[in-house]
Protein backbone atom coordinates (compact mmCIF):
# COMPACT_ATOMS: atom_id res chain seq x y z
CA UNK A 1 0.00 0.00 0.00
CA UNK A 2 2.70 2.51 0.76
CA UNK A 3 4.26 1.71 -2.78
CA UNK A 4 1.39 3.23 -4.09
CA UNK A 5 1.21 6.50 -2.23
CA UNK A 6 5.13 6.79 -2.80
CA UNK A 7 4.56 6.29 -6.48
CA UNK A 8 1.47 9.06 -6.26
CA UNK A 9 3.80 11.14 -4.26
CA UNK A 10 6.11 11.07 -6.68
CA UNK A 11 4.06 11.65 -9.89
CA UNK A 12 2.43 14.55 -8.60
CA UNK A 13 6.02 15.81 -7.58
CA UNK A 14 7.39 16.05 -11.07
CA UNK A 15 4.29 17.80 -12.16
CA UNK A 16 3.86 20.23 -9.18
CA UNK A 17 7.26 20.51 -7.46
CA UNK A 18 6.18 23.59 -5.98
CA UNK A 19 2.87 22.30 -4.74
CA UNK A 20 0.75 24.99 -6.33
CA UNK A 21 1.24 24.41 -10.14
CA UNK A 22 -2.68 23.22 -10.62
CA UNK A 23 -3.29 26.30 -9.30
CA UNK A 24 -4.26 28.28 -12.62
CA UNK A 25 -3.90 31.82 -11.60
CA UNK A 26 -0.39 31.35 -10.12
CA UNK A 27 0.96 29.22 -13.02
CA UNK A 28 0.27 30.08 -16.46
CA UNK A 29 3.27 28.30 -17.94
CA UNK A 30 1.93 24.54 -18.20
CA UNK A 31 -1.24 23.05 -17.40
CA UNK A 32 -0.93 19.93 -14.67
CA UNK A 33 -3.14 16.86 -15.91
CA UNK A 34 -5.77 16.04 -14.01
CA UNK A 35 -5.32 12.24 -13.98
CA UNK A 36 -2.60 12.59 -11.22
CA UNK A 37 -5.21 13.36 -8.66
CA UNK A 38 -6.57 10.28 -9.82
CA UNK A 39 -4.16 7.70 -9.14
CA UNK A 40 -3.86 9.58 -5.78
CA UNK A 41 -7.61 9.09 -5.09
CA UNK A 42 -6.55 5.44 -6.18
CA UNK A 43 -3.71 5.06 -4.41
CA UNK A 44 -5.04 6.45 -1.30
CA UNK A 45 -8.22 3.77 -1.31
CA UNK A 46 -5.45 0.91 -1.51
CA UNK A 47 -3.37 1.70 0.91
CA UNK A 48 -6.40 1.97 3.25
CA UNK A 49 -7.57 -0.93 2.42
CA UNK A 50 -4.71 -2.90 2.64
CA UNK A 51 -3.29 -0.77 5.88
CA UNK A 52 -6.61 -2.42 7.41
CA UNK A 53 -6.10 -5.75 5.97
CA UNK A 54 -2.98 -6.63 7.18
CA UNK A 55 -3.33 -6.69 10.67
CA UNK A 56 -6.36 -9.02 9.98
CA UNK A 57 -4.16 -11.33 7.89
CA UNK A 58 -1.34 -11.27 10.16
CA UNK A 59 -3.43 -12.90 13.13
CA UNK A 60 -5.38 -14.98 11.05
CA UNK A 61 -2.15 -16.64 10.00
CA UNK A 62 -0.39 -16.59 13.09
CA UNK A 63 2.38 -14.34 11.94
CA UNK A 64 1.79 -11.42 13.70
CA UNK A 65 4.90 -10.11 15.48
CA UNK A 66 6.14 -6.65 17.29
CA UNK A 67 8.18 -6.60 14.54
CA UNK A 68 4.95 -6.32 12.13
CA UNK A 69 3.85 -3.80 14.34
CA UNK A 70 6.63 -1.52 14.32
CA UNK A 71 6.25 -2.18 10.17
CA UNK A 72 2.71 -0.85 10.02
CA UNK A 73 2.12 2.14 12.45
CA UNK A 74 5.91 3.24 10.69
CA UNK A 75 4.48 3.33 7.48
CA UNK A 76 1.27 5.07 8.94
CA UNK A 77 3.72 7.80 10.27
CA UNK A 78 5.66 7.72 6.46
CA UNK A 79 2.46 8.05 4.56
CA UNK A 80 1.33 11.01 6.28
CA UNK A 81 3.68 13.65 4.67
CA UNK A 82 2.79 11.86 1.25
CA UNK A 83 -1.08 12.28 1.67
CA UNK A 84 -0.36 15.54 2.97
CA UNK A 85 1.50 17.11 0.34
CA UNK A 86 -0.83 15.83 -2.24
CA UNK A 87 -3.83 17.32 -0.84
CA UNK A 88 -1.99 20.74 -0.98
CA UNK A 89 -1.25 19.95 -4.79
CA UNK A 90 -5.12 18.79 -5.42
CA UNK A 91 -6.65 21.86 -3.72
CA UNK A 92 -3.61 23.69 -5.52
CA UNK A 93 -2.37 25.78 -2.31
CA UNK A 94 -0.16 28.52 -2.71
CA UNK A 95 2.15 27.71 0.24
CA UNK A 96 3.11 31.31 1.01
CA UNK A 97 2.21 34.88 -0.22
CA UNK A 98 0.12 35.79 -3.30
CA UNK A 99 1.98 38.71 -3.48
CA UNK A 100 5.43 36.86 -3.77
CA UNK A 101 4.72 35.29 -7.37
CA UNK A 102 1.97 37.81 -8.95
CA UNK A 103 3.25 40.93 -7.56
CA UNK A 104 1.30 43.73 -5.28
CA UNK A 105 -1.32 44.94 -8.05
CA UNK A 106 -2.35 41.45 -9.07
CA UNK A 107 -1.88 39.43 -5.99
CA UNK A 108 -4.18 42.01 -4.10
CA UNK A 109 -7.27 41.28 -5.90
CA UNK A 110 -6.75 37.14 -5.43
CA UNK A 111 -9.27 35.07 -3.44
CA UNK A 112 -6.16 34.01 -0.85
CA UNK A 113 -6.48 37.82 0.15
CA UNK A 114 -9.58 38.26 0.71
CA UNK A 115 -9.65 34.92 2.53
CA UNK A 116 -10.64 35.53 6.09
CA UNK A 117 -9.03 31.67 7.48
CA UNK A 118 -5.67 33.25 5.22
CA UNK A 119 -5.74 36.60 6.89
CA UNK A 120 -6.21 34.88 10.71
CA UNK A 121 -3.61 32.26 10.05
CA UNK A 122 -1.30 35.06 8.25
CA UNK A 123 -1.33 33.73 4.83
CA UNK A 124 -1.91 30.23 3.24
CA UNK A 125 1.75 29.31 4.36
CA UNK A 126 0.43 28.86 7.35
CA UNK A 127 -2.31 27.35 6.58
CA UNK A 128 -0.40 24.85 4.42
CA UNK A 129 1.43 23.67 7.44
CA UNK A 130 -1.72 23.32 9.32
CA UNK A 131 -2.57 20.80 6.94
CA UNK A 132 0.74 18.51 7.45
CA UNK A 133 0.76 19.11 10.78
CA UNK A 134 -3.28 18.34 11.72
CA UNK A 135 -2.69 14.58 10.73
CA UNK A 136 1.49 14.21 12.29
CA UNK A 137 -0.57 15.78 15.72
CA UNK A 138 -3.30 13.25 15.91
CA UNK A 139 -1.03 10.32 14.94
CA UNK A 140 1.30 10.98 17.14
CA UNK A 141 -1.05 11.78 20.37
CA UNK A 142 -2.70 8.05 19.44
CA UNK A 143 0.38 6.52 20.02
CA UNK A 144 1.62 8.66 22.84
CA UNK A 145 -2.04 7.55 24.55
CA UNK A 146 -1.04 3.99 23.47
CA UNK A 147 2.34 4.49 25.10
CA UNK A 148 0.71 4.74 28.32
CA UNK A 149 -2.47 2.95 28.33
CA UNK A 150 -1.48 -0.02 25.89
CA UNK A 151 -4.15 0.34 23.73
CA UNK A 152 -4.79 2.27 20.08
CA UNK A 153 -7.92 3.50 20.67
CA UNK A 154 -9.28 5.19 17.44
CA UNK A 155 -12.14 7.57 17.40
CA UNK A 156 -15.39 6.72 15.22
CA UNK A 157 -14.17 8.73 12.66
CA UNK A 158 -10.50 8.59 12.56
CA UNK A 159 -7.99 9.58 10.18
CA UNK A 160 -6.64 5.86 9.35
CA UNK A 161 -10.06 4.88 7.45
CA UNK A 162 -12.32 7.55 7.43
CA UNK A 163 -9.89 9.93 6.90
CA UNK A 164 -8.77 8.27 4.17
CA UNK A 165 -11.74 7.99 2.29
CA UNK A 166 -12.30 11.64 2.56
CA UNK A 167 -8.77 12.35 1.30
CA UNK A 168 -9.14 10.07 -1.65
CA UNK A 169 -12.57 11.86 -1.99
CA UNK A 170 -10.52 15.21 -2.43
CA UNK A 171 -8.32 13.97 -5.00
CA UNK A 172 -11.24 12.64 -6.95
CA UNK A 173 -13.09 15.80 -6.90
CA UNK A 174 -9.67 17.74 -7.77
CA UNK A 175 -10.29 15.11 -11.06
CA UNK A 176 -13.36 15.69 -11.82
CA UNK A 177 -14.01 19.67 -11.85
CA UNK A 178 -10.26 20.87 -11.36
CA UNK A 179 -8.16 21.80 -8.27
CA UNK A 180 -9.50 25.60 -8.76
CA UNK A 181 -13.02 24.33 -6.99
CA UNK A 182 -11.03 24.59 -3.50
CA UNK A 183 -9.81 28.00 -4.60
CA UNK A 184 -13.93 28.74 -4.91
CA UNK A 185 -16.15 30.33 -2.73
CA UNK A 186 -19.47 28.90 -4.17
CA UNK A 187 -20.04 26.31 -0.74
CA UNK A 188 -20.09 29.37 1.61
CA UNK A 189 -21.49 32.01 -0.51
CA UNK A 190 -24.70 28.99 -1.86
CA UNK A 191 -24.83 28.73 1.95
CA UNK A 192 -25.45 32.29 2.85
CA UNK A 193 -27.37 33.11 -0.65
CA UNK A 194 -29.84 30.43 1.22
CA UNK A 195 -29.58 32.12 4.67
CA UNK A 196 -30.90 35.26 2.77
CA UNK A 197 -33.94 34.52 1.24
CA UNK A 198 -34.86 33.53 4.44
CA UNK A 199 -34.22 36.69 6.03
CA UNK A 200 -30.67 35.69 7.46
CA UNK A 201 -28.42 38.27 6.78
CA UNK A 202 -26.30 38.05 9.63
CA UNK A 203 -23.66 36.01 7.62
CA UNK A 204 -23.67 38.40 4.44
CA UNK A 205 -20.00 39.95 5.29
CA UNK A 206 -18.29 36.52 4.41
CA UNK A 207 -19.55 35.92 0.85
CA UNK A 208 -16.76 35.82 -1.35
CA UNK A 209 -14.43 35.41 1.50
CA UNK A 210 -14.52 31.15 2.47
CA UNK A 211 -13.29 29.49 0.49
CA UNK A 212 -13.96 25.79 -0.16
CA UNK A 213 -10.55 25.11 1.16
CA UNK A 214 -11.01 26.75 3.80
CA UNK A 215 -13.80 25.11 5.09
CA UNK A 216 -11.90 21.96 4.96
CA UNK A 217 -8.92 23.12 6.78
CA UNK A 218 -11.57 24.48 9.17
CA UNK A 219 -12.50 20.71 9.38
CA UNK A 220 -9.69 19.00 9.86
CA UNK A 221 -8.53 21.63 12.71
CA UNK A 222 -12.03 21.18 14.79
CA UNK A 223 -11.65 17.10 14.21
CA UNK A 224 -7.93 17.64 15.68
CA UNK A 225 -8.61 19.72 18.75
CA UNK A 226 -11.69 17.11 19.54
CA UNK A 227 -9.37 14.43 19.64
CA UNK A 228 -7.06 16.39 21.78
CA UNK A 229 -9.57 17.19 23.82
CA UNK A 230 -10.63 13.39 24.00
CA UNK A 231 -7.42 12.19 24.74
CA UNK A 232 -5.06 14.41 26.36
CA UNK A 233 -7.00 15.28 29.42
CA UNK A 234 -7.84 11.47 30.16
CA UNK A 235 -4.28 10.74 30.19
CA UNK A 236 -2.68 13.42 31.53
CA UNK A 237 -4.57 12.44 34.87
CA UNK A 238 -4.35 9.26 34.88
CA UNK A 239 -0.67 8.92 34.41
CA UNK A 240 0.60 12.52 35.44
CA UNK A 241 3.57 14.83 34.48
CA UNK A 242 5.38 11.64 33.00
CA UNK A 243 2.23 12.04 30.82
CA UNK A 244 2.97 15.69 30.10
CA UNK A 245 6.45 14.91 29.58
CA UNK A 246 6.40 12.98 26.66
CA UNK A 247 4.80 15.47 24.89
CA UNK A 248 6.90 18.29 25.27
CA UNK A 249 9.36 16.71 21.89
CA UNK A 250 6.05 17.28 19.83
CA UNK A 251 5.14 20.16 21.30
CA UNK A 252 8.62 21.59 20.82
CA UNK A 253 8.54 20.19 17.06
CA UNK A 254 5.02 21.71 16.38
CA UNK A 255 5.98 25.32 17.54
CA UNK A 256 9.81 25.21 16.35
CA UNK A 257 8.02 24.16 12.63
CA UNK A 258 5.88 27.17 13.00
CA UNK A 259 8.15 30.06 14.00
CA UNK A 260 10.10 29.10 11.02
CA UNK A 261 7.57 29.21 8.49
CA UNK A 262 5.94 32.96 10.42
CA UNK A 263 9.25 34.06 10.26
CA UNK A 264 10.12 33.10 6.97
CA UNK A 265 7.02 33.43 5.12
CA UNK A 266 8.53 32.22 1.95
CA UNK A 267 10.81 29.23 2.79
CA UNK A 268 7.97 27.16 1.54
CA UNK A 269 7.78 28.56 -2.03
CA UNK A 270 11.67 27.89 -2.04
CA UNK A 271 12.27 24.49 -1.23
CA UNK A 272 8.73 23.28 -0.44
CA UNK A 273 9.62 19.48 -0.80
CA UNK A 274 12.43 20.16 1.47
CA UNK A 275 10.57 21.20 4.00
CA UNK A 276 7.84 18.34 4.00
CA UNK A 277 10.50 15.81 4.03
CA UNK A 278 12.29 17.69 7.04
CA UNK A 279 8.81 18.28 9.17
CA UNK A 280 8.25 14.34 7.95
CA UNK A 281 11.50 13.46 8.99
CA UNK A 282 11.44 14.95 12.36
CA UNK A 283 7.80 13.10 13.02
CA UNK A 284 8.55 9.47 12.11
CA UNK A 285 11.60 9.95 14.35
CA UNK A 286 9.60 10.76 17.67
CA UNK A 287 6.88 8.44 16.71
CA UNK A 288 8.61 5.44 15.73
CA UNK A 289 10.57 5.77 19.02
CA UNK A 290 7.80 6.18 21.46
CA UNK A 291 5.99 3.26 19.40
CA UNK A 292 9.75 1.11 19.78
CA UNK A 293 9.83 2.04 23.36
CA UNK A 294 6.26 1.19 24.28
CA UNK A 295 7.20 -2.47 22.87
CA UNK A 296 10.10 -2.98 24.83
CA UNK A 297 8.94 -0.94 27.86
CA UNK A 298 11.51 1.60 27.75
CA UNK A 299 11.52 4.98 28.92
CA UNK A 300 10.62 7.56 26.09
CA UNK A 301 13.41 10.42 26.01
CA UNK A 302 11.59 13.77 25.92
CA UNK A 303 15.17 15.29 24.46
CA UNK A 304 15.27 14.40 20.61
CA UNK A 305 18.14 15.32 19.82
CA UNK A 306 17.42 15.39 15.91
CA UNK A 307 15.07 18.24 16.55
CA UNK A 308 18.06 20.68 18.08
CA UNK A 309 19.29 22.10 14.92
CA UNK A 310 15.64 23.36 13.94
CA UNK A 311 15.15 24.38 17.27
CA UNK A 312 18.04 26.75 17.47
CA UNK A 313 17.49 27.59 13.81
CA UNK A 314 13.58 28.03 15.12
CA UNK A 315 15.20 30.42 18.16
CA UNK A 316 17.39 32.38 16.20
CA UNK A 317 14.79 33.46 13.92
CA UNK A 318 12.57 34.59 16.60
CA UNK A 319 15.29 36.54 18.24
CA UNK A 320 15.79 38.51 15.46
CA UNK A 321 19.20 36.85 13.88
CA UNK A 322 19.14 38.01 10.47
CA UNK A 323 20.17 34.92 8.42
CA UNK A 324 20.41 34.74 4.31
CA UNK A 325 17.82 32.90 2.31
CA UNK A 326 20.32 31.17 0.56
CA UNK A 327 21.83 29.56 3.88
CA UNK A 328 18.96 29.11 5.41
CA UNK A 329 18.26 26.88 2.66
CA UNK A 330 21.41 24.84 2.25
CA UNK A 331 20.67 24.26 5.90
CA UNK A 332 17.67 22.19 5.82
CA UNK A 333 18.91 20.82 2.43
CA UNK A 334 21.93 19.24 4.24
CA UNK A 335 19.91 18.89 7.33
CA UNK A 336 17.01 17.09 5.74
CA UNK A 337 19.82 14.73 4.08
CA UNK A 338 21.50 14.29 7.16
CA UNK A 339 18.98 13.42 8.83
CA UNK A 340 17.18 10.21 6.50
CA UNK A 341 20.20 8.75 6.62
CA UNK A 342 20.40 8.73 9.97
CA UNK A 343 16.49 7.16 10.10
CA UNK A 344 17.64 5.14 7.79
CA UNK A 345 20.87 3.41 9.26
CA UNK A 346 18.64 3.52 13.14
CA UNK A 347 15.38 1.20 11.02
CA UNK A 348 18.51 -0.93 10.06
CA UNK A 349 19.55 -1.34 13.53
CA UNK A 350 16.31 -1.91 15.16
CA UNK A 351 15.40 -4.26 12.04
CA UNK A 352 17.86 -6.44 12.87
CA UNK A 353 17.67 -6.63 16.56
CA UNK A 354 14.55 -6.84 16.97
CA UNK A 355 14.70 -10.23 14.34
CA UNK A 356 17.35 -11.76 16.42
CA UNK A 357 15.57 -11.49 19.74
CA UNK A 358 12.45 -12.73 18.06
CA UNK A 359 14.28 -15.45 15.81
CA UNK A 360 12.73 -14.58 12.72
CA UNK A 361 13.89 -12.84 9.62
CA UNK A 362 12.03 -9.64 8.24
CA UNK A 363 9.38 -10.12 5.58
CA UNK A 364 9.57 -13.81 6.56
CA UNK A 365 8.24 -14.53 10.17
CA UNK A 366 7.93 -18.15 9.43
CA UNK A 367 11.06 -19.08 8.47
CA UNK A 368 13.43 -20.17 11.80
CA UNK A 369 16.36 -17.79 12.34
CA UNK A 370 19.38 -18.84 14.45
CA UNK A 371 19.22 -16.31 17.35
CA UNK A 372 23.53 -14.63 17.12
CA UNK A 373 25.46 -15.12 19.55
CA UNK A 374 25.82 -12.15 22.34
CA UNK A 375 28.81 -11.90 24.59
Amino acid sequence: GLCWMISSYCVIWYFCPGMYEANTEMNSEYTVPSAIFLLNGCAMLIYQTLDNMDGKQARKTGSSSPLGLLFDHGCDALNSIFGSANWIAAMGVLPGSVNVLLGEASGSANVQNKSYLSELLGGDAMLATFIILSPMTAFFVSTWEQYFTGKLILPVFNGASEGLVMGASLSFISYVYGPMIWQQTTWTDGAIAFLGDNGIMAFSAMEGRVRNLDIVVLSSIIALIQELLGKVPFVIRSYGKEAMRTLIPHIVFIISTIVIITTDSTIFLRIPRTMCHLISGLFVEQTTQIMLDHMVEEKFSAIRWVMLPQVALAAAMAAGVAVPNEYVDVFFMAYTAVLWVYLALKLKTHVNEICDVLGIWCFDIVSPRPKSKRD
